[in-house]
C-alpha cells in the first residue's frame, strides 16, 4: 500500500495534534492531608521555619509529610559558566558570603577586569521532610501518633 506525501502530511500532523491535546499527569503525586495530620505536621515545620529563618511554599503528603522551601543556591559566574557552590536558607546568609567571597577570592581581584567572575545567587525549592524539620526545630514528636496518622494499615 503506497501512501502519498500529502496523506503523510496529514497522518502526523493529527498524530501531534492527539499528543498536545493529552494533559501531562504530575511527576509527584501529591495527597492531601486531612485537618487532624495538617494539625500534627504544621507546628513542627513552623517551628523548623522560625529557627531557620526560611519561607515554607507549602505542605503537603507525598510518601510521607514533606514541606516545599525557599532556599538560595550561591556561586561564581565566569563568561557562561556557573558554578554552584552551595546553598542558604536564607538570601541574606548568600549575600553575606557574596561579599566574603568577591574580597578575598584571588579571581575576583587580579586579572583583566572584563574576565573576572561575578559572584550569583539564585531562588531555588528544596524538600524537608517531617523528621528533618523536628531533628533541626529540636522537636520531638510521638511515634505512635505518628504512625496513627500517616502509616497506611
Amino acid at each position: 500500500m503506497k501512501i502519498k506525501k500529502s496523506q503523510l502530511k496529514e497522518i502526523i500532523r493529527e498524530g501531534i495534534k492527539a499528543v498536545l491535546k493529552e494533559k501531562k499527569k504530575p511527576v509527584i503525586k501529591e495527597d492531601k492531608m486531612t485537618p487532624e495530620q495538617m494539625k500534627f505536621a504544621k507546628p513542627i515545620f513552623q517551628a523548623a521555619a522560625k529557627k531557620g529563618n526560611f519561607k515554607i511554599k507549602k505542605i503537603y503528603m507525598s510518601f510521607r509529610p514533606q514541606a516545599e522551601i525557599i532556599v538560595y543556591n550561591y556561586g561564581k559566574d565566569s563568561g557562561n559558566l556557573y558554578t554552584v557552590w552551595g546553598e542558604t536558607l536564607t538570601q541574606s546568609a548568600a549575600q553575606a558570603i557574596g561579599k566574603v567571597v568577591e574580597k578575598n577570592d584571588k579571581s575576583f581581584i587580579m586579572g583583566e577586569p572584563s574576565y573576572r567572575p561575578k559572584f550569583k545567587f539564585s531562588k531555588d525549592t528544596d524538600y524537608l521532610d517531617l523528621y528533618e524539620a523536628a531533628e533541626f526545630a529540636g522537636i520531638k514528636y510521638d511515634d505512635k501518633e505518628y504512625d496513627r496518622l500517616f502509616r497506611k494499615k
